[in-house]
């Protein structure tokens, strides 16, 4: 693409939301708030310190080609062009331009948001995660983002965000080898360090259980899906540069990693149509869809009481009233079905991790599709969480 018209491009996106510019809250030695900043001077005109600020960030980050191509436009604007020199810029837009310029676009995007991930709106899909949990993992796939989620005061509170880029072909992977990012929710079950592994891989990897229960049953195959650093040479690929795997700069992985520690079985939640929502109304959704659960289950029993097979129906109830969501999910790519986490037990002291896969039917029905015994969190966690349910649910306890 021609510097000039890059250097339009970026004008024209950045001036859709330059009003937001001032009130952008970013760390001074972080790279993408360096980048960023440098892209703010230069919208506002102050292009000497645009390009000394460029200078200083490309000191610390030589490999950073977005930096590089920004800078390229800058002096090709400081020195008054509106035609290419000749023998420079010539080439029509390349597939590896367009790619700066829309991971430049998703990075601008993220740190002045509009609308639905403004005002410390929420994951819509994360209902409930588990007071076992130190961290749950978010990807917004259409932002090329992934969020690290806490909890503080049963309310989920951003720990983190990286740029991140997914398959090369996009996402929704069916098969080994579609070069797709899945999209569904996996655990991080190992971590990998850098040294053992390709160069390719850089920092290091978290490997994840990629095909879960629900991918083995409908047929999707492939294997390796991690999170893992970026190749020497680069500082983060282009939004959909890999075979599958979802990647972040290696300063991002190490962070990233730094807060995980040695905690397993983290979620990780891959999702092709994120909803940002308030807390009030994650709350009144989650209440609602889990009375909508325990009804069916309900329903279901008394259904199949009648049906002569009084041992299912007493499974429905049991499974109606002896049990309490620890965690409840929004299943990503489907409307209407649930993952669940559950702490059942026969008497106090006796716990087990029950995880489900719930659908909705056409007639308004939750219905189990599929269900697997979890390994335990840490015993202290089980026997405080167990403690508390069976608290809830004894009368006078």
């Amino acid at each position: 693409m021609k510097p000039f018209f890059r250097h339009l491009l970026l004008v024209t996106l950045v001036f859709a939301t330059a009003q937001r510019v001032a009130s952008a809250e970013v760390s001074s030695d972080h790279y993408e708030s360096r980048l960023l900043g440098a892209t703010t001077q230069f919208i506002s005109g102050d292009w000497p310190g645009a390009l000394a600020s460029l200078d200083t960030l490309l000191e610390d980050y030589p490999a950073s080609r977005v930096a590089h191509l920004l800078r390229s436009d800058l002096l090709w604007a400081l020195a008054g062009r509106t035609v290419p020199l000749s023998g420079l810029g010539t080439a029509s837009p390349t597939s590896h331009v367009q790619s700066l310029t829309e991971q430049w676009r998703l990075r601008w995007q993220h740190a002045h948001p509009q609308g639905e991930v403004a005002n410390q709106r929420v994951p819509a899909k994360l209902l409930r995660v588990g007071a076992d949990r130190s961290a749950v993992l978010y990807v917004d796939l259409p932002a090329a983002r992934l969020y690290v989620f806490g909890q503080g005061h049963d309310e989920l509170q951003k720990l983190a965000d990286y740029y991140v880029s997914v398959g090369r072909r996009g996402y929704g992977k069916q098969r080994e080898g579609d070069l797709k990012t899945p999209v569904g929710i996996y655990r991080i079950d190992g971590y990998i360090p850098g040294v053992q592994l390709d160069a390719r891989y850089g920092f290091g990897a978290l490997t994840t259980d990629y095909p879960n229960a629900l991918d083995q049953r409908l047929q999707r195959t492939g294997s390796g899906i991690w999170l893992h650093g970026t190749e020497p040479g680069w500082i983060n690929r282009a939004p959909r540069a890999s075979e599958g795997c979802i990647t972040l700069s290696n300063n991002d992985f190490a962070h990233l990693h730094r807060i995980l520690g040695t905690t397993k079985q983290v979620p990780i939640i891959i999702d092709d149509s994120p909803e940002w929502v308030f807390v009030p109304t994650l709350k009144a959704r989650r209440d609602s869809l889990i009375a909508a659960v325990h009804a069916s289950t309900r329903d279901n029993a008394a259904a199949t009481a009648t049906t002569s097979n009084p041992a299912r129906a007493l499974a429905w109830q049991q499974a109606s009233g002896e049990r309490e969501f620890i965690e409840v999910f929004v299943y990503p790519g489907h409307k209407r079905q649930l993952l669940t986490r559950a702490i059942e037990f026969e008497d106090l002291g006796k716990a087990l991790a029950v995880e489900q896969y719930w659908r909705q039917d056409e007639n308004g029905q939750w219905r189990i599709m599929l269900q697997q015994q979890l390994p335990l969190p840490s015993q202290r966690k089980i026997a405080s969480e167990s403690l508390a349910i069976w608290q809830k649910r004894s009368p006078g306890a």
